[in-house]
């Protein structure tokens, strides 16, 4: 494997990890009668942990190096999946596994997503976001489908979906445990100031800070608040389905980010507006969903979402790395992560606002928003920059 590869497997495994507990949504409400309220805030505790760790690992990791950096990531996200597996009968285990991948996840996302573009000098600028934002969103894609399976058909489904984890973490922490460090040169550790002055450039805030949480907002909308939101409906496996979705959203963003390469290098405002819009289509089918259920809006709004969420994906990230000094690099990264997961938070929002009135108002709120912020991005000055 190239050296870029084993980093990535990281990336893979940690993002199956952070995402499999989305289809065992279904299994904790269903076999533990847990409430909705209760397993979407489950669902968004690892936040909690994320985001704490995703700042400091951008400093840390500048000072230290990113291979240690990401040594403790795979350590924690073997700790978040043995609590998970202990957990099937104690909800605060599940938090805690929850938190504790989190913080491995944040430890993995901007020193991995800066390690992979150091290795990444066989390609075209952009080359490295691309490469780091695919290797995540395949692990995204990966764990639901999967423990979405075992869930539905296999046995002890509370128990075994996180020993599969367990195996593929082994795995890519042997991989990544030597993988070779690049020397980036004589960079000094970035300060807050010089972060905080980057990140509040224009750039930054119109095509970042606006933009960056609809990347999991809209997928997590898909596979963690529809299939809720529509019930449950006859001859359909529902957690298998569940796993299914999330790996059909996330899916769809593997399969366009690639043909958005040369495209985002060169006109990443125009990638991220058309991102912003899709979103508004997907989350307008949401609601037409929520006011008339069937199961076949599920695929549609999947693949209408993914393609949402690949779009922005790129265009954020792209945007970041072709604007940012490389002693810098890390910590914008994870100051862009940090946005982009703000967005898991929405199936918990949703579900709150759901005791207060349908779900529909909280779905057709989310489409108005994308596409008032569509017609913004359209409108600023330079939107081939």
């Amino acid at each position: 494997m190239a050296p870029w590869q084993r980093v990535a497997a990281a990336l893979v495994a940690a993002g199956w990890g952070a995402n499999q507990f989305a289809p065992m949504l279904l299994v904790y409400r269903a076999e533990r009668g847990l409430t909705e309220q209760m397993v979407t805030g489950i669902f968004a505790s690892y936040v909690g942990g994320l985001v704490p760790a995703l700042l400091l690992s951008a400093w840390w990791s500048q000072r230290h190096g990113k291979r240690p950096m990401l040594r403790v990531s795979t350590v924690l996200m073997l700790v978040g999946s043995i609590l998970l597996l202990m957990g099937a009968d104690a909800p605060w285990l599940l938090i805690a596994g929850r938190v504790v991948g989190g913080v491995g996840i944040g430890f993995a996302m901007g020193p991995g997503t800066a390690w992979v573009k150091e290795l990444s000098t066989d390609g075209p600028p952009g080359t490295g976001a691309r490469r780091a934002a695919l290797a995540l969103t395949a692990g995204f894609a990966l764990g639901p489908l999967v423990s979405g399976v075992l869930a539905q058909w296999l046995p002890g489904p509370l128990h075994l979906t996180y020993a599969v984890h367990l195996v593929v973490q082994t795995l890519a922490t042997a991989l990544v445990w030597n993988a070779p460090e690049v020397d980036p040169g004589d960079h000094p550790t970035p300060t807050v100031a010089r972060v905080v002055h980057t990140v509040t450039q224009p750039w930054f805030l119109r095509t970042v800070l606006l933009t960056a949480p609809w990347v999991f907002g809209c997928a997590s909308v898909s596979f963690a608040v529809m299939p809720s939101v529509i019930g449950p409906l006859p001859g359909l496996p529902r957690i298998a389905a569940a796993g299914a979705l999330a790996g059909l959203t996330l899916g769809t963003s593997i399969l366009l980010q690639p043909s958005m390469k040369r495209w985002a290098s060169a006109h990443t405002t125009r990638v991220t507006a058309v991102g912003l819009a899709v979103t508004a289509v997907g989350m307008g089918l949401a609601t037409a969903a929520a006011l008339a259920p069937a199961w076949w809006w599920l695929p549609l709004i999947a693949v209408v979402l993914g393609s949402a969420h690949g779009l922005v994906l790129v265009g954020t990230m792209t945007t970041v790395e072709l604007r940012t000094p490389a002693e810098l690099l890390a910590a914008t990264t994870a100051v862009t992560y940090c946005l982009t997961y703000i967005g898991f938070l929405s199936p918990y929002i949703i579900a709150v606002l759901s005791l207060a009135g349908p779900a529909w108002l909280a779905l057709a709120a989310g489409a108005g928003i994308a596409l008032v912020t569509t017609a913004w991005l359209a409108g600023q000055r330079h939107p081939t920059t």
